[in-house]
């Protein structure tokens, strides 16, 4: 009996490639302009040679207006002028384009992120060569799923 080879999925089946990005440099306001414009809730902060730095979400620009230990809270004047790399996540989960989609959703799961950005690993940082949402892993996921009605 013949045995079947089925590849094994893997995270640059479902990723979105060319993911919206922002520098360190940009600021809040431009960030959230930018983020606004695209619909879209979280993305990558990378350098100029395209190294992942972080992630800036809209829950980041939210918490820059809350009082806290580590930044004072901000007037809508100073958002224009702070940098997205002063409220930044550092640390960041990601995914690289070779691993197997088992594990995006994983972490998908384990962690509540929304999106993941998807690395290849050189020298340096990681470069950022795409980002993974729930929703592009959902839609690959359910794309045989056929309307019922």
């Amino acid at each position: 009996m013949a045995m079947t080879h089925t590849r094994t999925e893997t995270v640059a089946d479902a990723m979105s490639g060319a993911p919206f990005i922002v520098h360190p440099d940009t600021t809040l306001l431009d960030a959230w302009l930018l983020m606004e414009e695209r619909g879209i809730a979280t993305c990558p902060v990378v350098s100029q040679t395209g190294e992942l730095q972080g992630m800036v979400s809209r829950v980041d620009l939210l918490r820059a207006f809350r009082p806290s230990r580590e930044l004072p809270p901000l007037t809508v004047r100073e958002v224009d002028r702070l940098p997205v790399r002063e409220i930044m996540r550092c640390g960041v989960v990601t995914v690289g384009p070779d691993d197997p989609l088992v594990a995006a959703l994983d972490h998908f799961v384990e962690t509540r992120l929304h999106a993941l950005p998807v690395v290849r690993s050189g020298p340096g940082h990681p470069v950022v060569v795409g980002i993974m949402t729930q929703g592009d892993l959902l839609r690959y996921l359910l794309r045989d799923a056929h309307p019922r009605g």
